[in-house]
């Protein structure tokens, strides 16, 4: 429930003054949300929950177990089966939507993998067309940390803000 009260503040007062304060473009394809680690995660939830608002999402590094991977080895399976559900009732039609997604393959992030390979599935499934409507990557060796996010930002936001 925290989520909803967060974005419902993102995608309301907190838009509103910045659309208000500086020169936007304020419609749907003209509105990112990006976020790593749980950032990640409340960017996906943004963009799937509020598609009105948010037409590009930066998912980089989403902690896709949300607790310590470790702690749920045993319930693996079950949390992606759940990730391909929530994904399935809300993605819908790509529409002119673009999202970002990646992972490392150290520390952390060396736990994300199995956990992308159902969301990039699904996308897929839905229609979404990789290159165009959504991009998945991982980066060899690239830690669960900020100097490893800022490191591939240009390529993330090169490919997330490019006009068709």
């Amino acid at each position: 429930m925290i989520s909803h009260h967060y974005l419902a503040w993102i995608a309301g007062p907190l838009k509103r003054w910045v659309d208000t304060s500086f020169r936007t473009r304020s419609g749907r394809d003209d509105t990112a949300i990006v976020g790593s680690s749980m950032g990640g995660l409340m960017s996906c939830y943004a963009f799937l929950e509020a598609p009105q608002v948010f037409g590009r999402a930066g998912c980089v590094s989403s902690h896709w177990p949300a607790v310590d991977p470790r702690a749920i080895a045993a319930d693996e399976a079950q949390l992606r089966t759940l990730w391909d559900g929530w994904f399935a009732a809300r993605l819908g039609a790509p529409g002119g939507r673009r999202v970002w997604m990646d992972h490392g393959t150290a520390t952390l992030d060396a736990y994300y993998a199995p956990y992308q390979q159902v969301i990039d599935a699904r996308f897929a499934s839905a229609g979404w067309q990789k290159g165009r409507d959504w991009e998945s990557r991982v980066y060899e060796g690239a830690e669960h940390e900020e100097n490893a996010w800022a490191a591939r930002l240009p390529e993330v936001f090169g490919w997330l803000l490019a006009k068709d």
